[in-house]
């Protein structure tokens, strides 16, 4: 009977310690989205997405929106979610939420406002996407509604997964992997940022860039250029993504590559005692479209058109570099690298890894085909 018992034992203290964490359903509201920003007053203002209750025998209309935004402020993270409960009936379920907007003035003040909440809080899901908000407040882009999306803060995740394989811009970075960046020597975190802009049905959002942090604190942002930049730099396989490229006959118009995969490698190498990235990128992909009227899809014309997407990758990826490096900021991970690498020259110089950095040098090495032309292997002649 001991086995027996002791199986109890444990099943009744499993159930115990797990009523700590229960919460009522009907008592509680599902958190789609977060955003947490710094007022004016050095106070946390924290906005909580939450989808509506359906109410039973109630049709699914569209005459109230999907979700409700409530916000509260309050000296810490935590004090202003307490306190919601001052004007909001239901308990919110954090573990639900899917995304974090880091509204601008926090982000370019201190993370630490809401780092130290972050790692002790299990109910703040890790895996939950990071962005940082562009000229507005996480408020007005969680209360913003979206064509075709019930609730905001899950089309914006979808805006970043969609453009990865159909535009390869920017990289998507999980709440985990931000912190990680944030605490780990040698890299500095990067979140892509979203913004408002004024389309025929309202208030619509769009990705607007890359916010760029050294430490704690924001410090500047990379273009679209420069974000495409980053997302090919980063080693690794990817897969998605559209390049344009200059006409080969030098006119106006552009030629579409479309990009199926790719893998990059990174490797630091020291030459006369200074570190050299040694960045290789290997894709391949599809002529897409040209927007002049051209024979350009002749045999002869398919180097020069890979030559000119090798140009234009390592173009972009330059431009990411020089931007970091103006930044001062390690958001390549260079750092760890160097580290993984030789680790005894990581500890001589990572004192001075500030110093260094906007001095390393690159070696890019780009190597592009084109594979398929699609349905048809010629273009348009016009007349």
């Amino acid at each position: 009977m001991r086995p027996l018992g002791r199986i109890i034992i444990i099943i009744i203290l499993l159930a115990t310690a797990a009523g700590c964490q229960v919460q009522e359903l009907n008592n509680s509201a599902v958190v789609s989205g977060m955003g947490v920003e710094l007022d004016n007053e050095q106070q946390i203002r924290l906005s909580l997405q939450m989808a509506s209750p359906t109410v039973p025998g109630q049709s699914s209309g569209d005459s109230e929106p999907a979700f409700k935004v409530v916000s509260e402020t309050g000296r810490s993270f935590t004090e202003s979610l307490k306190k919601m409960v001052l004007s909001f009936p239901r308990d919110p379920i954090l573990s639900q939420s899917n995304l974090l907007i880091l509204g601008e003035n926090l982000a370019s003040t201190d993370l630490a406002w809401i780092a130290d909440v972050s790692l002790r809080n299990p109910e703040i899901r890790k895996s939950a996407g990071v962005v940082v908000a562009r000229d507005a407040s996480p408020e007005d882009i969680l209360n913003t509604e979206v064509l075709l999306e019930s609730l905001s803060a899950v089309a914006i995740n979808k805006l970043l997964e969609n453009q990865e394989t159909q535009v390869g811009i920017y990289q998507e970075v999980t709440y985990d992997q931000f912190l990680n960046n944030l605490a780990e020597p040698g890299v500095e975190p990067a979140a892509p940022q979203v913004s408002l802009f004024d389309s025929l049905n309202g208030k619509a959002i769009k990705l607007n860039g890359t916010a760029v942090f050294k430490g704690r604190k924001m410090v500047g942002e990379l273009n679209a250029r420069e974000s495409r930049g980053f997302r090919l730099i980063n080693p690794g396989r990817i897969q998605g993504g559209l390049i344009h490229i200059p006409s080969p006959f030098g006119n106006q118009g552009t030629v579409g590559i479309e990009m199926i995969r790719s893998q990059t490698k990174v490797e630091p190498t020291i030459s006369d005692g200074q570190i050299v990235m040694k960045i290789e990128f290997a894709g391949e992909g599809n002529y897409y479209e040209q927007t002049s009227s051209e024979d350009i899809l002749k045999l002869d014309n398919i180097p020069i058109l890979e030559k000119l997407t090798e140009n234009r990758i390592k173009s972009d990826m330059q431009a990411c570099v020089k931007q970091a490096q103006k930044l001062n900021s390690d958001i390549l991970g260079w750092g760890t690298m160097v580290n993984a690498k030789n680790p005894d020259l990581w500890n001589e110089i990572s004192d001075k890894w500030d110093q260094l950095f906007p001095g390393v040098q690159t070696d890019i090495r780009v190597d592009f085909s084109i594979r398929r032309t699609y349905l048809t292997s010629s273009s348009l002649i016009y007349k």
